[in-house]
């Protein structure tokens, strides 16, 4: 009998395995077009009480080639999750009443962005008021009474009517127009000006939670650079008086959105902005300014984190925030008067993005993806997060499709430096083969590949692994999440160490016969099309590169791009006319005689981080040498590709490339 039992329990035990072999073996990889459509979910804003969260989800929309937000919402019991708005258009930046009423949010229906509101349970949502020049960032004020909004200074009619008659020429630097703040008085329907005169940009702002005031920071012009490196916090009445610059310098790099928060009790005011103290190329601090003594102080301490979405606890001694530790983004608390932070969240492989928490100063939501799952809403307690639970499930298509594994992995540099990344096995995998393997570069420097469901456009790891790749994710040397002094190590060392270390991880991967030496392909943009460049004039191990956006020529990149004289400070400390070796010495274009390798560019024709003279560049360069070269540029395209159909026909030309030279 127990011969028989057991006999049964080995055969169902078989059977089961044998279902799911075979349910894997019947899913389908994710195609181009696949990947580039799947959800995206970006702001997120939990309900005063807790029980709703209203989010944005982008989506791609491929008749009219762009990409659209909606608003939806879900219930935090998990309940319910539906989409409240179904337009062509964008419907973003949901942001709840104070009495949990209405969801205020901006949406370009009518052309121009416009504030709209929806009453959960009473049908369409309605626009609030109308502002001439659209807008481009709003709040609430805490009672509920007022809309604070950023709009658009008029243009000069003289100028516009001089322009028409062919009078056009551009100047080079000049500001497009720059952001004035404005209020809306909700019972008496009227726009009021509060912030229109001085000579400056504003970047974002934040109510007082008394309502008396706003803080909002400044740049001289809306320019991307300009607002990079020269902002100051200011404050101003609620009434439009008072208005002065606070005692609160900092280096405002690493400080884009302009909006502080102020603690429950009003006394202080926090962001995360550069350190006047370190480099300009270092992890962010929390500067905390204090309107008692009327002084600004590091909160942070020597904590070194690359942090990002501030917020206050609710009883004001604690401020929350999202940061990379090695490759997660996990949920810090830090004690801002002992400067003492703890961990909150421990997941083992996740990216945590936004977060909010409601009005009793416990239930939170916040989106996350994993190495085996696209982004989705978890919902919880603030002071225990690693209890917190799914809610959505905005992807319900993907249980048919094949998601390939994910491997951390970690190798030495030549100086013994540990350097993270990761790889993602090929569709099928066999242990003890080799796999034609395509190495990914991500842009920045100071960016990463992390513990994010690897399937964009930007990192398209998910579809070359179902294509039978072997996709190799590495975070060299110059990357955000292990500190600053990890970041700072490629400093005049561009295509140094950090080419090396790329290179000592490929080795690695090889001598694990993971990868085929023999079938070597590599892909990468921005920064990242800066080292595709350099890798290709300094070896021959590869069989084809794809390079995207990418430069090229350092001394030229100084002067045509906005950005590269703010690089040139971080990267290299001097200018090409101080230092020119350094600029000749480290451009890929300086070796272009050396290139072997087949090379595919893809450029931006408005890309004005990386000009599109980078790759025009570099491809007459190496067309001289006779080795297989293509250039292909993508009409009003800025840095970031934002079409989708561009982003598909750019992979889709990728990866026939790859697959022409592997034959």
């Amino acid at each position: 009998m127990r011969k028989k039992f057991f006999a049964l329990m080995c055969l169902t035990a078989f059977l089961c395995a044998f279902s799911v072999i075979q349910a894997e073996a019947e899913k389908s990889p994710l195609s181009i077009k696949e990947m580039i459509g799947l959800k995206s979910i970006g702001n997120v804003a939990i309900s005063p009480c807790g029980r709703m969260v209203a989010f944005e989800v982008t989506s791609a929309d491929w008749e009219n080639n762009t990409f659209t937000k909606d608003l939806w919402l879900a219930y935090t019991d998990g309940s319910r999750c539906f989409p409240v708005t179904h337009g062509k258009d964008m419907n973003m930046s949901p942001t709840w009443s104070p009495d949990g009423k209405s969801i205020a949010f901006i949406s370009t229906r009518l052309a121009k962005p416009q504030v709209f509101i929806y009453k959960p349970g009473f049908g369409e949502s309605e626009m609030l008021f109308q502002a001439k020049n659209g807008i481009r960032k709003f709040a609430w004020s805490p009672d509920g009474k007022s809309v604070a909004f950023l709009t658009s200074e008029d243009t000069d009619e003289e100028k516009m009517k001089r322009k028409k008659q062919g009078f056009d020429a551009v100047e080079i630097d000049e500001s497009p127009p720059r952001s004035q703040l404005y209020l809306y008085e909700i019972a008496e329907k009227e726009i009021k000006p509060l912030v229109t005169a001085g000579d400056f940009h504003i970047i974002g702002f934040s109510w007082a939670p008394d309502n008396s005031k706003l803080a909002f920071v400044t740049s001289p012009k809306n320019i991307e650079y300009i607002t990079w490196i020269d902002q100051k916090m200011r404050v101003v009445n609620r009434d439009g008086s008072g208005m002065k610059s606070l005692d609160y310098k900092y280096y405002g790099f690493l400080s884009r959105h302009g909006a502080a928060v102020w603690s429950p009790d009003g006394r202080y005011l926090a962001l995360e902005v550069g350190d006047l103290n370190k480099p300009v190329l270092y992890n962010p601090i929390i500067q905390v300014y204090d309107f008692q003594t009327g002084k600004s102080f590091n909160a942070s301490g020597a904590n070194d984190h690359f942090m990002q979405n501030c917020r206050w606890s609710s009883d004001g001694r604690y401020i929350y925030y999202v940061a990379y530790s090695l490759q997660n983004r996990q949920i810090f608390k830090l004690d801002f008067m002992k400067k003492k932070l703890g961990q909150i969240s421990h997941f083992p492989k996740i990216d945590i993005n936004s977060f909010s928490v409601a009005n009793d100063g416990c239930a939170f939501v916040f989106s996350a993806s994993t190495p085996s799952w696209p982004t989705e809403l978890y919902a919880g307690d603030i002071n225990n997060p690693d209890k917190a639970r799914r809610i959505t499930n905005i992807h319900p298509d993907l249980k048919n499709t094949l998601i390939c594994e994910t491997e951390e992995i970690t190798w030495r540099g030549e100086d013994g430096l540990t350097i993270y990344g990761n790889i993602v096995y090929p569709a099928g995998y066999e242990k003890g083969k080799s796999y034609p393997t395509v190495t990914l570069i991500h842009g920045g420097p100071a960016g990463n590949y992390n513990n994010s469901f690897a399937a964009n456009f930007y990192c398209p790891a998910q579809y070359y692994a179902g294509q039978g790749y072997l996709v190799y994710l590495p975070n060299i040397r110059g990357s955000i999440g292990w500190g600053s002094e990890f970041m700072r190590k490629n400093i005049r060392d561009w295509g140094g160490a950090d080419y090396r270390d790329l290179m000592a991880g490929l080795d690695y991967l090889i001598k694990r016969e993971l990868a085929d030496e023999e079938k070597l392909v590599v892909w990468g943009g921005s920064y990242g099309g800066y080292m595709t460049n350099w890798i290709v004039t300094q070896t021959d191990r590869f069989k084809a590169a794809h390079s995207e956006v990418n430069i090229s020529n350092l001394v030229s990149m100084w002067g045509i791009s906005p950005i590269g004289r703010f690089l040139s400070q971080l990267y290299f400390e001097k200018t090409p006319q101080e230092d020119p070796e350094i600029y000749r010495r480290l451009s890929p274009i300086t070796y272009a005689k050396n290139v072997k390798t087949p090379l595919l560019l893809t450029q931006n024709e408005k890309d004005q981080r990386v000009a599109p003279s980078q790759a025009l560049e570099f491809y007459r360069a190496v067309e001289l040498t006779g080795t297989p070269v293509k250039l292909y540029m993508y009409p009003g395209e800025p840095h970031p590709t934002v079409k989708p159909n561009h982003q598909l026909d750019k992979l889709q030309k990728g990866s026939e490339w790859f697959a022409k030279y592997l034959k």
